[in-house]
């Protein structure tokens, strides 16, 4: 079972850091590695525990999304999530490193 398309290494490259294809558990389970799949998703939700502590100690800054703002939707009028366009921009330098 595949879930996501092997890349190539020019291929990740373009894709933001956020990007669930470079998620290590689900490659491996891709692959069959069902032992390592379940480890890499241990250590993953490890990291996500130590930031989530690590942001809450420090000041808190309003979190704001990069790649979507809050708008009235062109086609009906209602407050919606309006995409920026800025990913194909590659900036990804803002990223936080969840994987």
């Amino acid at each position: 079972m595949l879930l996501n398309e092997q890349l190539t290494a020019d291929e990740r490259a373009q894709l933001a850091p956020t990007d669930s294809r470079h998620r290590q558990d689900i490659r491996k389970m891709e692959m069959g590695d069902w032992d390592g799949a379940a480890d890499a998703k241990a250590i993953l939700e490890e990291k996500q525990r130590i930031a989530r502590k690590l942001s809450k100690s420090k000041k808190p800054e309003k979190w704001q999304p990069r790649w979507f703002r809050e708008g009235s939707n062109p086609h009906n009028g209602v407050e919606d999530w309006l995409y920026t366009e800025c990913y194909w921009e590659r900036d990804f330098g803002r990223c936080p490193d969840i994987f």
